[in-house]
């Protein structure tokens, strides 16, 4: 019996073994199946007198051929591949989409200024005009459907997600039952392994790992699953689920949030990070949907402005400033949906937010977040999301609205109740496509004319030559009547080197611009622009100092310069103020001295970074009068400037005082026209900068330095009773006299009433209906002056000798007012005093100091002491000096010689304009890192960075699909069933089991002989 036992317990294993490699034969292509393999041991042999004596064999169990690691490192490279491999299928499309010309937007590009370029070179050619405007609407369109082809992917993102987050569930759900299965398995086979249920489980653990990168630990035969920071999609036999919801800030995608009993946690920017098909499915619509529309909407913004810019910087061909080509992009609908509201703000949910474009050129390819992050409720920090960066903090306060600039944007808080804590989402660039629109209705509208000209003096001298200009906006006041250019100007050459911009409203009588440009430096031979092009630039213009109370006698002949311009020490202090912050900074102090002239004061200004001061003296002389009967002794009617006599007579021929070609005999009777002429003719006067100009009434004398002018004059004094040489009866003598004044004009600003520029030199005006008529103005001393008229005046004399005596009677200081009315029916006024003959060899002298012009760049402020005896008699206030164009001079311009600046009547063949159009695609439009860069060139960049992530993303997958192939390859090789390996097992255990059926036949026979031995 105990051979035959031996036997069947071979025949029994042999058996087990047949069966184990039919099942594994059976399941050669069954996924996830390991190869098994029946365990066998030697039962326990019994003792003989001859030792011990075997017994046969026992099937101890079957077991699975299973590598731990192997299976460990599978799921790693399968969610490593099909992480890249999600971010493959996806960034794919995006790469053709934006590099073929059929699809792509640079083609299209390149099209639109092919056919700009074609208009520019027949601007007054209408087909051409035309295809410009088809090429725009199909720029638009190219827009439109790359933005939409991006747009439906995002949705098919969002589709990808929320079927994979399915498939996840349905897994974590399968392997928590697969659990249950094995443990309750475990327990009634005798703790021996449910292979097929442990392979089935470690399948769709794998199967798991194509969507999510996961951490498998093993409890008492159960796996537990984890994800992200340690979240547990399966414990035991439970399960926890993902859900693909609604983001926090953009409700057009969706995040992963992971649900259990204790609530709802986002996972999203977690597993981004991890691997698996969800993680390259998040990460490409990270990295490459927001960079691909951010980067588009950019292009678009910067195309759209500039195109808008130049389009209203120029005139159509029907003579008018242009319109927009497109519609604005900055309307307050469009600003509020570039801001989504994080679902977590608290309530209530009435926070308004808009975000606006304020410089193209800034934008970046970043979206932001706007952050209240305490402790006040209106704490904000401003965080750029591509690095990080902290790019704009403060408080803004309780006062709504506010506004907050950074990287060429405007966020205005318009009004809610903001709350520590609060958070929004800035998506400036993502969906602007859908704003764009062409507005313009028809090729005419195209501005290809610029609104300006230039024209140079028949009677210049010089070599100097103005070029045809360059727009830059349209936005000043001298744009503020279509079809005229306010006020038309004048580029005046004082001497070679100095030029003054004048208002050339008439031509005959150039006056100062508001503010003034005089005395502006040139340096021959090169290119000068003319104007600034910083648009924040201002200028504040200080009057001259106020006139003496009397002039200065000098009894014993005119004895130099030693009488004081009258000013006082002043202080000045300048203010920066930072464009995106608001906040203000005190710079420097500068503190000038008592009797300072303008050049020194404005030397003194100018060393203040940002800061340009020019400084000028202007003395104007008019009224004249000569003594009309000989005095005895006859005192010669004589002028000196700055010490030089002006009026010296009997000059040798050989003289060096004045020039050639001076008027030589001085006449009888004084005029403003020879006194022009002497001081423009003597040498050292020139040498110093002093100039004149004579309208044959009033003759202007200028120190281009800033230096103070001094005049003094001699001659008879005007009297009563004068003894005559004759012995005849006295009479009244005008004697030898001059007004004076320091040039400064005062504007009479009307605060009530409205004479619609109907004041003129010629009628008079009913000021008693309509009224009252008031009007403010500054005087000399500093005090803010006011007057009332409510008169019907029948002619202009007295009309303007009312005003004159209302003004005179304001001012505390000597002299008398000069009303003035221009063309524009607008008042000003001027001072003068009288200087006269003395009657003896003594002069009446007067010094006059100068005014300053202090030039600002954009964020520079300036504060003074103001008062009587200052440069400032009022706080200086800050005009803007921006024009809104450029002109440049190159050559050699002479004295006298001018240029002039007016509306462009006749542009119809004018291309200036449509030039710029061209220029607009090589010039740097936008801007990425720290370098400019053209339309092109950011769009390639775009298809570059696409490009070259997605030939990353195609080697990646490659890479890490071979390394999953090996490391298959390898389990395969261990844990996989080889048929041919089955089949030699199938005949080795085919004859161990045959040689068992022979032992029993074997022993059958020994029993069958042994009984018959009996």
């Amino acid at each position: 019996m105990s051979l035959i036992n031996t036997a069947i317990s071979g025949l029994k294993a042999a058996n087990a073994l047949i069966e184990t490699t039919g099942h594994n034969i059976s399941n050669a292509d069954t996924v996830g199946y390991s190869r098994q393999e029946a365990i066998l041991e030697s039962s326990r042999g019994q003792y003989s007198g001859s030792g011990y004596i075997g017994s046969g064999v026992n099937v101890v169990t079957v077991r699975r051929v299973y590598d731990e690691y192997l299976v460990d490192q599978l799921r790693g490279d399968t969610s490593t591949y099909f992480k890249y491999s999600a971010y493959l299928e996806n960034i794919e499309q995006v790469d053709t989409l934006i590099a073929k010309d059929s699809t792509g937007l640079q083609s299209q590009m390149d099209s639109f200024f092919a056919a700009l370029q074609a208009s520019a070179d027949n601007p007054a050619y209408l087909p051409s005009r035309d295809v410009v405007m088809n090429e725009l609407e199909g720029l638009v369109d190219r827009f439109e459907s790359i933005h939409g082809y991006l747009q439906s992917q995002a949705d098919t993102v969002n589709g990808q997600l929320s079927a994979m987050v399915g498939e996840v569930n349905t897994l974590v759900d399968s392997i928590a039952d697969l659990n249950l299965k094995i443990l309750s398995a475990r327990g009634t086979l005798d703790s021996s392994p449910p292979n097929d249920l442990l392979d089935q489980r470690d399948e769709l653990v794998r199967q798991l790992s194509e969507f999510l990168e996961v951490e498998v630990s093993e409890s008492k035969g159960a796996y537990n699953i984890f994800i992200g920071s340690g979240q547990a999609l399966v414990l035991n036999g439970e399960s926890n689920h993902l859900e693909a919801t609604t983001a926090e800030y953009d409700n057009s995608e969706v995040d992963i949030m992971f649900v259990n009993s204790a609530g709802r946690i986002n996972i999203t920017d977690k597993i981004r990070e991890d691997g698996g098909a969800i993680s390259g499915t998040l990460q490409f619509r990270e990295e490459v949907m927001d960079m691909t529309m951010n980067s588009l909407g950019q292009v678009a913004v910067a195309l759209i402005s500039d195109l808008n810019g130049v389009q209203t910087s120029g005139m159509d061909m029907y003579g008018n400033l242009g319109t927009p080509i497109f519609a604005d992009l900055n309307t307050d609908e469009a600003a509020r949906s570039r801001v989504n509201a994080s679902s977590e703000n608290r309530l209530p949910n009435d926070r308004v937010i808009g975000v606006y474009f304020e410089d193209a050129k800034s934008l970046t390819t970043s979206n932001y977040y706007l952050e209240f992050t305490g402790p006040e409720d209106y704490n904000y920090q401003v965080i750029r999301e591509d690095d990080g960066a902290i790019v704009s903090e403060g408080s803004t306060g309780t006062d709504l609205p506010t506004d907050i600039y950074f990287d060429g944007l405007k966020i205005t808080l318009e009004n809610g109740s903001f709350q520590q804590g609060d958070s929004f989402e800035i998506q400036p660039l993502k969906h602007v496509v859908n704003d764009l629109e062409v507005v313009l209705s028809s090729p005419e509208e195209l501005a290809f004319a610029y609104p300006i000209n230039s024209t140079t003096s028949l009677g210049n001298t010089g070599s100097g030559a103005i070029d045809q200009g360059q727009m830059l906006d349209v936005s000043t006041s001298y744009f503020s009547k279509n079809g005229e250019l306010t006020p038309p100007l004048a580029v005046v050459f004082i001497d070679e080197t100095t030029y003054s911009i004048k208002d050339a409203t008439d031509p005959e009588n150039l006056v100062d611009l508001d503010p003034p440009m005089n005395n502006l430096s040139f340096v021959p031979g090169v290119t000068n622009s003319l104007f600034s092009t910083d648009k924040g630039a201002t200028q504040v213009s200080s009057y001259s100092p106020r006139l003496p109370e009397d002039p200065t006698y000098t009894a014993a002949g005119y004895p130099g310069l030693a009488t004081d311009n009258g000013l006082n020490s002043e202080t000045f202090k300048f203010y920066q103020t930072d464009p995106e912050t608001g906040k203000v900074t005190e710079m420097d102090t500068v503190k000038t001295g008592s009797g300072a002239s303008a050049r020194e004061i404005a030397e003194q200004l100018s060393r203040i970074d940002g800061v340009e001061a020019r400084a000028q003296t202007t003395v104007e002389i008019t009224g004249l009068t000569n003594s009309g009967t000989p005095y005895d002794p006859d005192n010669t009617f004589e002028v000196w400037i700055n010490g030089y006599q002006i009026t010296v007579d009997d000059l040798a021929e050989n003289q060096a005082i004045f020039e050639e070609g001076y008027p030589e005999d001085v006449p009888e009777s004084l005029t403003v026209d020879f006194l022009a002429d002497r001081i423009n003719s003597h040498v050292e006067l020139k040498e110093a900068g002093i100039y004149a100009v004579s309208d044959g009434v009033s003759l202007k004398v200028y120190d281009k330095n800033g230096d103070d002018i001094t005049v003094a004059i001699t001659g008879d004094k005007p009297s009563v009773g004068t003894v005559l040489p004759s012995g005849a009866a006295a009479s009244v003598d005008p004697g030898d006299t001059l007004q004076i004044s320091t040039g400064d004009e005062y504007v009479l600003n009307p605060i009530a009433g409205e004479t619609r520029g109907m004041i003129n030199n010629n009628t008079g005006y009913d000021f008693s209906t309509g009224g009252p008529y008031q009007y403010e103005f500054e005087l000399p001393d500093g005090r803010t002056g006011m007057i009332t008229m409510d008169q019907n005046y029948n002619n202009a004399d007295d009309m303007v000798a009312d005003f004159e005596s209302k003004i005179n009677a304001l001012l505390d200081s000597p002299g008398e007012v000069n009303l003035e009315i221009n063309e524009r029916g607008e008042i000003s006024y001027k001072v003068f005093m009288t200087m006269e003959g003395t009657g003896s060899q003594a002069t009446n002298n007067i010094t006059i100091g100068g005014s300053v012009d202090v030039v600002m760049a954009s964020g520079i402020s300036l504060s003074a002491d103001p008062g009587a005896g200052s440069i400032f008699t009022h706080q200086p206030e800050a005009k803007s000096i921006y024009t809104g164009f450029q002109f440049q001079i190159t050559g050699n311009p002479e004295a006298g010689d001018s240029f002039y600046i007016s509306w462009n009547s006749d542009g119809i063949s004018d291309n200036r304009n449509a030039l710029d159009f061209v220029e607009l695609e090589s010039s740097d439009r936008l801007s990425q890192g720290s370098t400019g860069v053209t339309y092109t060139e950011a769009y390639s960049r775009l298809v570059e960075r696409v490009g070259s992530k997605t030939n990353l993303a195609n080697n990646q997958t490659e890479t890490f699909a071979a390394v999953l192939e090996a490391t298959q390859a390898q389990i395969s090789s261990i844990q996989g069933v080889s048929l041919d390996e089955e089949a030699a097992r199938l005949i080795q255990f085919e004859l161990l089991y045959n040689a068992n059926a022979q032992a029993i036949q074997t022993a059958q026979e020994m029993f069958d002989t042994l009984l018959a031995s009996f």
